[in-house]
């Protein structure tokens, strides 16, 4: 089944690809094989924690990137290369990340782009799949296609995946039946709530038998303790060897690199044709919520596309947030703060008041229920969030060697 589920995504994206329980294990794989320990990597702090944890898990040092306040995504143009072994793109909600401008200057300089499509299964970039465009890409059902697991390596070259391969059955751990089965009802129980509108009543529930236990929008650090996990990684391509960093990689998924069997692979493969299904619709409210005053610039002055989520900017974003949540209205996807602010170990980004703007004014909008968010946000008045701080200017230019004198000159012929 597997090969089943790699060749329909090798089909879709025209890439080499490797079936895997999630999309954050698929990135994990890449980093550990495409990097070395302690690489310097740009990832844009208005990202999942997630990805960045994942980063720190495979021994790599995140570095921040500048990042535009029209969409969220890196801005090339304010990247110091200085150092940098890689670079992970975002496709943040699954607006298109300049990625035809990160892959020349990846090239150009010999590093080494991984193409994060987490976000962006039905996202094109000059009619080229966002996922396929670096050494290796990653893609995932959970999201567009509500599985709540499954996701897809990819590769440039085949000729990578057998080691791929290796790694990920060695770092796999069995789940069990009763796991497989849970892995199945969960986003069956799921997508029941999402298609009958009992968000509100299921949401409440959850909340007053604390389940769900977050008070803010990304789980709590626990930077001492994550630090101390860290330290003690000794081997981390053993199957115990991520154990102790539990907290920080699994986060809302405690399958992450669960091996999975025919039933929860055969319930992926029927996620498919929900994504496709969804297609038209997605695209139909993503052209009604970029013509609203909430619309963020990125998407309000780009073609319609069928996105994960649509990128509003509001005052009080938060309070908005809550008044949603009574409405049946989960928006999700919040990613606040800033990585650099949320984590003190990871140094600050080139572009911090951008990122602090994006993080603290963005509502992500389900396309597929973007009539009634427009109608709520138009009767709960809320206010379109004002003018983003002025771009950041570019990085100074690298120093240019010396002119050698004439004497240096003279010594070297």
């Amino acid at each position: 089944m597997s090969r089943t589920l790699e060749s329909i995504m090798s089909e879709r994206v025209g890439a080499a690809c490797l079936h895997v329980p999630s999309a954050r294990f698929g990135l994990y794989l890449a980093l550990r094989h495409w990097f070395g320990a302690g690489d310097r990597v740009l990832i844009a702090p208005t990202n999942c924690e997630t990805v960045l944890f994942i980063a720190l898990a495979a021994g790599l040092r995140p570095v921040m990137a500048p990042v535009s306040a029209d969409d969220g995504n890196i801005d090339p143009d304010l990247v110091d290369w200085t150092g940098l072994a890689g670079v992970l793109t975002t496709h943040l909600y699954g607006q298109p990340d300049r990625v035809v401008r990160l892959r020349a200057e990846c090239d150009r300089r010999g590093l080494v782009l991984v193409d994060d499509a987490a976000h962006a299964m039905l996202t094109t970039v000059d009619g080229r799949p966002a996922g396929t465009f670096g050494a290796a890409g990653v893609f995932s059902l959970a999201k567009h296609g509500r599985a709540m697991s499954g996701g897809f390596l990819t590769v440039e070259d085949p000729g990578e995946l057998p080691a791929l391969a290796r790694m990920r059955d060695g770092l796999l751990l069995d789940g069990g039946p009763r796991a497989q089965v849970l892995g199945a009802l969960r986003p069956m129980l799921r997508e029941t709530v999402y298609r009958t509108g009992l968000v509100r009543p299921m949401w409440r529930a959850l909340k007053a038998l604390g389940v769900i236990e977050w008070t803010g929008h990304r789980c709590a650090p626990r930077e001492e303790e994550l630090l101390a996990a860290l330290e003690a990684v000794e081997d981390p391509e053993a199957p115990g060897g991520l154990d102790g960093l539990g907290h920080w990689l699994r986060i809302d998924l405690d399958d992450w690199r669960m091996r999975q069997g025919g039933l929860l692979r055969a319930y992926q493969r029927s996620r498919f044709r929900v994504v496709d299904r969804e297609r038209e619709r997605r695209l139909a409210g993503v052209e009604l919520l970029r013509g609203l005053p909430w619309a963020a610039r990125g998407v309000a002055g780009s073609p319609p596309a069928p996105l994960l989520r649509v990128p509003l900017v509001v005052e009080d974003r938060d309070a908005v947030v809550t008044a949603l949540e009574r409405h049946g209205v989960v928006p999700g996807f919040v990613y606040d703060p800033p990585l650099d602010d949320y984590l003190g170990l990871v140094p600050a980004g080139p572009t911090p008041e951008a990122a602090r703007w994006w993080t603290r004014h963005v509502l992500p909008v389900d396309p597929l229920r973007a009539r009634r968010v427009a109608v709520l946000l138009d009767r709960l008045g809320v206010r379109p969030a004002g003018p983003p701080p002025p771009r950041s200017p570019g990085p100074p230019p690298a120093p240019s060697a010396p002119a050698a004198s004439a004497e240096e000159t003279g010594a070297r012929m």
